[in-house]
């Protein structure tokens, strides 16, 4: 990894009180919706996030939800986790994913796909792992934009961007580029802001899963797939969904929980 990036990220703020808060209430197993909703109200932007995300098409909600503690009952306190990081995470960082070619907006909406499409996915295959899996499926690209920013600063859009535009294997452009990847750069974020190792090594090894140790295997596994169905470059194509249903294949793992997840989520 190029020292620059490692002093990048050593030099990243402290994540907000808001966080420790809330890391503190998540990990209660007595905590009520409404503990959890006095914490996040202290800060207007997540709960904007939290409800726009609950109104979202994924939920397929009749009516609009505008209340805190109805909204976080109804995504549940991982997911709500993973609101709350990505708002504090962006709130840190200068966000300008130009070298990948797509905006902030649009990058996010990767992140919520890649998350959705782990939720559907492993609902069916083993739901009691999902606490860990919707949370890094959600995150797991954040590095991106601490590889952005260097590509930006190193004057190397265009060359970096023509290549991801066409690129199957995203990680190894990043590799050329900064020697680094995205998955790595991820997990030494949160290893920096002291998060779980468990989660963090799973993001870690999600670009060369079969190099993980047995504990993780799975998840680095399954965050492989996800990203590998929905790459920032080439979303839900078809070639992106096949080279995500082979690497299950090969992996011997029954496809049609995968396949059916897939649809569910472009047909919404």
């Amino acid at each position: 990894m190029k020292e620059s990036i490692i002093k990048k990220i050593r030099s990243l703020p402290p994540l907000p009180k808001t966080i420790d808060e809330f890391e503190r209430a998540y990990n209660d197993p007595n905590v009520s919706l409404e503990k959890i909703a006095d914490i996040l109200e202290k800060d207007p932007m997540i709960v904007a996030n939290i409800l726009k995300r609950v109104n979202s098409p994924y939920y397929g909600l009749r009516k609009e939800i505008t209340d805190l503690s109805h909204a976080i009952s109804l995504l549940g306190l991982s997911e709500v986790k993973g609101v709350v990081l990505q708002n504090s995470i962006k709130k840190l960082l200068n966000i300008d994913m130009e070298p990948y070619g797509v905006s902030a907006e649009e990058f996010a909406n990767i992140s919520h796909l890649q998350s959705h499409l782990m939720y559907r996915w492993y609902r069916k295959v083993d739901s009691r792992k999902l606490k860990i899996l919707s949370l890094a499926s959600l995150l797991q690209e954040m590095g991106k934009i601490v590889i952005a920013d260097e590509i930006i600063k190193d004057d190397l859009v265009y060359p970096f961007r023509s290549e991801i535009e066409t690129t199957d294997d995203i990680a190894s452009v990043e590799n050329s580029f900064v020697g680094t990847t995205t998955a790595e750069v991820t997990a030494e974020m949160f290893d920096y802001w002291g998060f779980d190792k468990f989660f963090v090594e799973s993001i870690r090894y999600s670009d060369n899963f079969k190099d993980a140790n047995e504990e993780v295997y799975e998840y680095s596994r399954a965050l492989n797939i996800v990203k590998t169905a929905i790459p920032v470059n080439k979303p839900f194509k078809e070639s992106s969904i096949n080279k995500a249903i082979n690497i299950a294949k090969s992996e011997n793992m029954d496809t049609d929980f995968l396949i059916d997840a897939i649809e569910s989520l472009k047909n919404t």
